[in-house]
C-alpha cells in the first residue's frame, strides 16, 4: 500500500445512552486528502460517532486518535437570518479575534472553494437550501480544520444540488489535503464521490464492511456497495 498520512483513528469505541447501547466496538481510519463516507440504517449511531470524534461526546470505552483539528458541521445550517452570508461565515473568526483583513481573506477563499462568492451579501432567507448548506460548511472551513465532519450534508437537497456539493467537497479534500468524513443516508450520491466507505450495522452498531472505492470505476461502485449491503441484510 502506498504511504498515506493518518488523520484519524477510531479504536474500539462503545457508547450507550442509559441502557441503550448505540456503538458496539466501532473502529475505523481516515487519511489526509480523502473523503470517507459512513453509511448505515437510521439510529445506527452515525451522528453520535461524529460527535465523539469532534469531542462533543465522550465514549464509554475505546479511544479517538486525532492528527490535527476535527470540527463538525451539524445537519442544521444554524445560520443567523438577520446576518448576511458573509457575516455568518465570519462568526467563528470574529470570536477568535482575527484581524479583519485575515477574516476577509479566509471568507473569500472558502466562498470560492464552495462556489458561493456571489451570495456573500445576501441573507440566508434569500438563497437556496444548497447555498445555505455551503455557507454552513464555509463557516467551519474558514477555521482551517484538518478533519471536516459533515453530518447529513445532503439532507433536503435535490439530486443536482447534491452532486454539485459533493464535487466541491471532494475537490477540497484532494486539493487542500483535508480529511472529510461524510455521514449521509444517500448511498448513491456519496458512493460517486467517496474514496472509501464504512457501512454500519443496525444498532448496537459495529462496522459491517469497509469498501475502498479509489480504484473502482464509477459504473462499478454502486454494484460493489449493493453486493456488500445485500450480504449484510441491513
Amino acid at each position: 500500500m502506498e504511504h498515506r498520512d493518518l488523520a484519524l483513528r477510531v479504536i474500539n469505541v462503545y457508547k450507550s445512552f442509559g441502557d441503550h447501547l448505540v456503538l458496539n466496538g466501532v473502529s475505523l481510519e481516515a487519511y489526509r486528502g480523502e473523503v470517507v463516507a459512513i453509511v448505515g440504517p437510521n439510529g445506527a449511531g452515525k451522528t453520535t460517532l461524529l460527535r465523539i470524534i469532534a469531542g462533543l461526546e465522550n465514549p464509554d470505552r475505546g479511544s479517538i486518535v486525532l492528527h490535527g483539528k476535527a470540527l463538525l458541521v451539524f445537519q442544521e445550517n444554524l445560520l443567523l437570518p438577520w446576518k448576511r452570508i458573509r457575516d455568518n461565515i465570519a462568526l467563528g473568526l470574529l470570536y477568535a479575534g482575527l484581524p479583519r483583513e485575515e477574516i476577509n481573506r479566509r471568507i473569500n477563499e472558502a466562498s470560492q472553494l464552495l462556489g458561493i462568492t456571489r451570495y456573500l451579501d445576501k441573507y440566508p432567507w434569500q438563497v437556496s437550501g444548497g447555498t445555505a448548506r455551503k455557507a454552513a460548511i464555509a463557516r467551519i472551513l474558514v477555521l482551517d480544520p484538518d478533519i471536516l465532519l459533515l453530518d447529513e450534508p445532503l439532507a433536503g437537497l435535490d439530486i443536482e444540488t447534491r452532486r454539485a456539493l459533493l464535487e466541491r467537497i471532494k475537490m477540497i479534500a484532494h486539493e487542500r489535503n483535508k480529511t472529510i468524513i461524510v455521514v449521509d443516508h444517500s448511498i448513491e450520491a456519496v458512493a460517486e464521490h467517496a474514496d472509501r466507505m464504512y457501512i454500519l450495522s443496525h444498532p448496537p452498531a459495529r462496522i459491517e464492511a469497509h469498501i475502498d472505492l479509489r480504484e473502482t470505476s464509477p459504473e462499478k461502485r454502486l454494484p460493489l456497495i449493493y453486493k456488500a449491503l445485500s450480504s449484510l441484510k441491513l
